[in-house]
This record gives C-alpha cells, sequence and structure tokens, in this order.
C-alpha cells in the first residue's frame, strides 16, 4: 500500500533527527532545509521548517547549543506572529542591513556579510525575518 503524498520527512538528517528529539509532535520537512552560519560561531547551522495543526515552526540546530531553537506562529489570522494562508517558504537571507532604516533600533542585532538569517514568507503577508540576537544569546525575529 502507497503512503499518501505530502510533505517529505526529513527524519533521514542529522537536523531532522535532533528536531524531532526535542519536538517529536511536529512534522519536519526535508526539502525545507537549509545550511548557514545563522549564530555567528563560524560553523554552519541547520535550519528547517516544521508543521503541526494550524501552526508552522521555523527548527534550528544550532551547532554551539544542545537544544535546538523552536519558534512557532499561527498560520492566517491578524496577529503579528502569525503568517497568512498559503505555503509557508523559509529562506536564507543576509544580514548585511542596518535595521534601524526600516523599523528602529533592534537589540541584539548585529548587521554581518558573513553571518546568515531566515526569512518565513506566506502569501501577501510582509515576512518574518529571523536573526541570532547576541543580546540574549537565542533566535530572535521582527516583521513591519
Amino acid at each position: 500500500m502507497l503512503a499518501a503524498a505530502g510533505p517529505a520527512l526529513a527524519q533521514d538528517t542529522p537536523a531532522a533527527r535532533t528536531l524531532a528529539t526535542f519536538a517529536p509532535d511536529i512534522v519536519w520537512e526535508s526539502d525545507s532545509e537549509l545550511s548557514g552560519d545563522i549564530d555567528c560561531d563560524g560553523r554552519p547551522d541547520q535550519a528547517l521548517l516544521g508543521r503541526r495543526d494550524d501552526r508552522v515552526y521555523v527548527g534550528v540546530v544550532v551547532s554551539s547549543k544542545p537544544r535546538p531553537e523552536i519558534l512557532g506562529f499561527t498560520v492566517g489570522g491578524t496577529v503579528q506572529d502569525a503568517i497568512c494562508d498559503g505555503p509557508a517558504v523559509l529562506a536564507i537571507e543576509s544580514l548585511d542591513y542596518d535595521p534601524k532604516k526600516t523599523i528602529g533600533r533592534l537589540d541584539g542585532f548585529r548587521r554581518s556579510k558573513r553571518c546568515k538569517g531566515l526569512r518565513l514568507s506566506s502569501g501577501r503577508c510582509s515576512s518574518i525575518r529571523f536573526f541570532w540576537n547576541h543580546k540574549i544569546d537565542e533566535l530572535d525575529w521582527w516583521r513591519l
């Protein structure tokens, strides 16, 4: 019997296995896995998109930490920590920008040509942008 088609599970990657250990009820999508130096320690980190019920998750396996960073967002609605309906897309982005020009001072943000951020987008709402917050030493986000 064939299984129904759907998002590919990423259980075969070390990053997905780590995320599944800490959040086994979330389905981590292998085709969303990205790699980049997110915490700016000179080593690559892995990020994946996950889903459960009416929420999407961004999971980051940070090479310098024993626990992954996992942040969840609702789908639909008008709250700040929600994405529009539609397929969610996770992408790596440059941190070589100044957020003061867009949203004002962003505590813990460090502009970098080398380190990477993430962008979660879906539908017509503004993207959620992730960065490593150097002040609190964890993944953080902002949006317009």
